[in-house]
C-alpha cells in the first residue's frame, strides 16, 4: 500500500469523536438558517392568526377583608365556636370562599345557567370556548341511548358550576387579612358583576350562618330552660316541705336550737362536775352506805343522764342542719343555673338584632376594558421563539440523519482516507449531467485550479515510482468519476502524455465527453484483436491527451478485464504513456473496479458531496482495500465551497471559488 495511505475507513480516533466542538452546532445552525427562519416565520404567522382570532378574556377583582378578630356584643359566640382567634381561622375562610356551595349560590343568584358562555352543550373547555377538537364516538349514537344517555339537571348544573370555578380565583394577600377574588369572562361586565357578587355571597352566607347558629343555640337553652325551671321548682319545694316537717319556719330556727343546745350542754357539764367533785369529797368521809354519798351519787347519776339525753337532742338537731343546708344548696344551684340561662336567652335573642358581618368588602369590582387574554405580543414572541427552537431542534435532527459527505472533516474523519482535493460544482453546465472536458473552458477558472491540486497530490503521492496507472471509481452511478477522470487526464496532460482509458463498459461516457462517436472502436475491440490499437486510440489535441474509449459493449465486461489478453494490453500501453487513467465502473455496482484496482498503481475514490452516505462510501473503500488496492485519496466532488464553508476552516483556502451550480 502507498504510504500515504491512511487506516482502514470508518476508523475514527475516540479524542475526536469526544470532543464537542461549538463551532461545530454553530455551522449546523448557519447552514439551516433560511429553514429555521421560514418554520419561525410560518409558525409565527399562523399564531398570530390564531391569537387575532380568539376571543378576548377579562378579568375583575374584588378586594375582601376577613376580620380575624372582631367587636363583640355578647359572648355566645365562644361557646358556639364562633370566635376568630384561632390561626386557621382565615385558612378555613378561604377554602369557604372557593367552595362549589358558594359558587351554586352564585350561578343562581345570577342565572348563569341560562348564559351562553356557561351552556354545557357542546362541549367546551374551563374557559367556557367550544373545544376545537372532539372524539367522541357515542356523539353519533341519538339522545336516550346507553351509550349517550339524557343529561340530567343535576348534572347540566354540575358542570356548569365546574365552568364558573374554573373561571374563578380566590388569592389571599399575604401577610393580611385581605383576600383577592378573581373571575374571567368574555364579558366584561360580567366578570365585575359574578366577582362582587361572590364577595356578597361569602358575606351573606357568613351572616346567615352566624344567625342560624344563634338561633338554634336560643332554641336549645329555651328547651333546656324549662327543665331547669321544673328542677328548681322541685328543689324549692322539698326544701319547704323539710321546713315545715321539722317546724323550721325560718333559716335561723336550726341555729337558734344548736346554740341553746350548747349552752344546756355546758350547764349539765358543769353539772356533772360538780357532782363528782361531792362525791369524791363525800366517800372520803363516807362508806357507800351513808346517806350523804347515796345523795351524791344520784345527783350525779341525774347529771350523766341529762347529759347524754342532750347530746342525743343535739345528734338529730345537727342531722336536721346537714339535711337542711343539703336542700338549701339544691335549690341554690338549680337557681343559680336557671338564672345563667336565662341571661344566656336574653343575649341570645340579643344577638339576633345586633349580629355583625366578619367581612366587607374593601375595593369592588370595575367593569375592566383591557383583556387579559390573550397577550398577543406575548403569544405572538412566545411563538416565534419557540419556533426557532423547534427549527434549531430540528436542524440538528436533520444533520444527524444527514449521512452524507458536506466536507473535508467528514472524509477524514469518516472514512480515515487522504483527501486530494475538491472539486466544485460547475454553473452553465449541460442539463444532461454528463462529463465535461471543464478543464478547458477559459471561464471555469476554479475548476481547473482545484482539478490542478488533485493533480499535484497524485504526483506527490509517489515520487520516486510514480503512479502510472490510476484508476478512478466512486460508489455508485452519478458521483461524478467520469467528470474526475476526463479532467484528470487533461490536468496530466500538459505535463506528461496521458492515455484516457473507459473501462466502464456498462455505462460509458468517456466518448461522448469527449466527441467521439459512440460507434469508433475502443478498447473491447482491442482487448478481442478484431481492431488495432492505432485505430483504437483517438487524439484529443485540444488536450494534449489520448483517449481509448469503451468501444463495443461486451455481454460480461468483467471477464474481459480479467482476461490475460486485457493485462497484456495494458502492459503494452504503458510501455507507451507516462500516465494511464482508467474510468472504472463503481465498486458497489459491479465488481470491474475491484480488478482494475489489482492492476493499478494508484486508486481515486470519487465521493459526491450532500448525496454520497458513509455507509456506501466505507463500503466501497473497504471493499478495495480487501483486495490491497492502493489508495492515493479521496475526491469530493460538486461542493458548494460557500455552502461548504459553514461546515468548517477547512474551505478557507477555497473561498475564492465562490458560489457555483453545476452538473457533473
Amino acid at each position: 500500500m502507498d504510504k500515504f495511505a491512511m487506516p482502514v475507513a470508518g476508523s475514527v480516533p475516540e479524542q475526536q469523536e469526544a470532543e464537542i466542538d461549538l463551532r461545530q452546532y454553530w455551522r449546523i445552525v448557519s447552514r439551516y438558517k433560511w429553514g429555521i427562519l421560514g418554520l419561525a416565520v410560518a409558525i409565527t404567522v399562523l399564531a398570530t392568526l390564531i391569537v387575532f382570532s380568539m376571543r378576548p378574556v377579562y378579568r375583575s377583582t374584588v378586594t375582601l377583608l376577613i376580620e380575624q378578630k372582631q367587636a363583640k356584643v355578647i359572648t355566645i359566640e365562644e361557646m358556639y365556636g364562633l370566635d376568630g382567634s384561632s390561626k386557621e381561622y382565615l385558612q378555613t375562610q378561604f377554602e369557604i370562599l372557593k367552595s362549589r356551595e358558594l359558587a351554586a349560590r352564585v350561578v343562581k343568584e345570577l342565572k348563569l345557567d341560562v348564559h351562553p358562555d356557561f351552556s354545557p352543550e357542546p362541549e367546551q373547555d374551563a374557559a367556557g370556548e367550544e373545544s376545537s377538537f372532539r372524539l367522541d364516538w357515542r356523539t353519533v349514537l341519538p339522545k336516550g341511548h346507553e351509550k349517550n344517555p339524557e343529561i340530567s339537571d343535576e348534572e347540566k348544573f354540575s358542570r356548569i358550576v365546574d365552568r364558573f370555578t374554573a373561571n374563578l380565583a380566590v388569592v389571599p394577600v399575604r401577610n393580611t387579612q385581605l383576600v383577592k377574588i378573581s373571575f374571567e369572562s368574555y364579558d366584561k361586565a360580567l366578570a365585575a358583576k359574578v366577582a362582587n357578587a361572590m364577595a356578597h355571597a361569602y358575606i351573606n352566607s357568613q351572616m346567615e350562618a352566624r344567625v342560624a347558629m344563634t338561633e338554634q343555640a336560643a332554641s336549645w337553652l329555651t328547651d333546656r330552660l324549662s327543665a331547669l325551671k321544673t328542677s328548681l321548682d322541685s328543689s324549692e319545694q322539698k326544701l319547704q316541705a323539710y321546713r315545715e316537717q321539722n317546724d323550721l319556719v325560718k333559716t335561723g330556727d336550726v341555729e337558734g336550737i344548736l346554740a341553746l343546745n350548747a349552752k344546756q350542754l355546758q350547764d349539765l357539764s358543769q353539772r356533772q362536775i360538780q357532782a363528782q367533785f361531792k362525791l369524791s369529797e363525800i366517800s372520803k368521809r363516807y362508806g357507800p352506805k351513808h346517806p350523804a354519798y347515796v345523795q351524791a351519787e344520784m345527783e350525779l347519776n341525774e347529771a350523766d343522764m341529762a347529759i347524754t339525753q342532750a347530746r342525743k337532742i343535739a345528734m338529730s338537731v345537727a342531722r336536721k342542719e346537714f339535711r337542711l343546708q343539703e336542700l338549701m344548696r339544691e335549690v341554690e344551684t338549680n337557681r343559680n343555673l336557671y338564672d345563667t340561662f336565662f341571661t344566656r336567652i336574653k343575649e341570645a335573642n340579643q344577638t339576633r338584632q345586633l349580629e355583625t358581618a366578619n367581612a366587607r368588602v374593601v375595593d369592588q369590582a370595575v367593569v375592566s376594558s383591557i383583556p387579559v387574554k390573550p397577550n398577543k405580543k406575548l403569544a405572538v414572541v412566545l411563538a416565534f421563539v419557540l419556533s426557532l427552537m423547534i427549527g434549531v431542534l430540528l436542524a440538528f435532527l436533520l444533520d444527524y440523519l444527514d449521512s452524507t459527505f458536506k466536507g473535508a472533516e467528514d472524509v477524514e474523519a469518516r472514512l480515515g482516507i487522504a483527501l486530494l482535493g475538491l472539486l466544485p460544482v460547475i454553473k452553465g453546465g449541460k442539463k444532461d449531467g454528463c462529463a465535461q472536458p471543464t478543464f478547458l473552458e477559459d471561464n471555469k477558472q476554479e475548476f481547473a485550479e482545484a482539478m490542478r491540486t488533485i493533480r499535484t497530490g497524485v504526483m506527490l503521492s509517489s515520487i520516486d515510482t510514480p503512479h502510472q496507472i490510476v484508476v478512478v471509481t466512486s460508489s455508485v452511478p452519478g458521483e461524478g468519476k467520469t467528470t474526475t477522470s476526463l479532467n484528470l487526464a487533461l490536468a496530466l496532460g500538459q505535463m506528461e502524455k496521458v492515455l484516457l482509458i473507459d473501462t466502464d463498459m456498462r455505462r460509458p461516457s468517456v466518448a461522448k465527453a469527449c466527441g467521439i462517436p459512440g460507434s469508433a472502436p475502443g478498447l473491447s475491440n482491442l482487448v478481442v484483436g478484431s481492431v488495432d490499437m492505432a485505430h483504437c486510440i483517438h487524439h484529443l489535441p485540444e488536450g494534449n491527451i489520448d483517449v481509448l474509449t469503451a468501444g463495443l459493449i461486451p455481454p460480461n465486461p468483467l471477464e474481459l478485464l480479467s482476461s490475460k489478453r486485457f493485462a497484456e494490453v495494458l502492459e503494452q500501453l504503458s510501455g507507451q504513456y507516462d500516465r494511464i487513467v482508467i474510468d472504472s465502473a463503481p465498486t458497489l455496482a459491479v465488481s470491474d473496479g475491484l480488478v482494475l484496482a489489482t492492476m493499478a498503481n494508484a486508486v481515486i475514490y470519487v465521493v459526491r458531496s450532500d448525496a454520497t452516505s458513509f455507509h456506501m462510501a466505507r463500503t466501497g473503500i473497504q471493499r478495495l482495500q480487501r483486495v490491497r488496492a492502493p489508495m492515493a485519496g479521496v475526491v469530493l466532488n460538486r461542493v458548494n465551497f460557500s455552502k461548504a464553508s459553514k461546515y468548517g476552516s477547512y474551505y478557507g483556502y477555497y473561498n475564492y471559488y465562490g458560489n457555483q451550480a453545476g452538473v457533473e
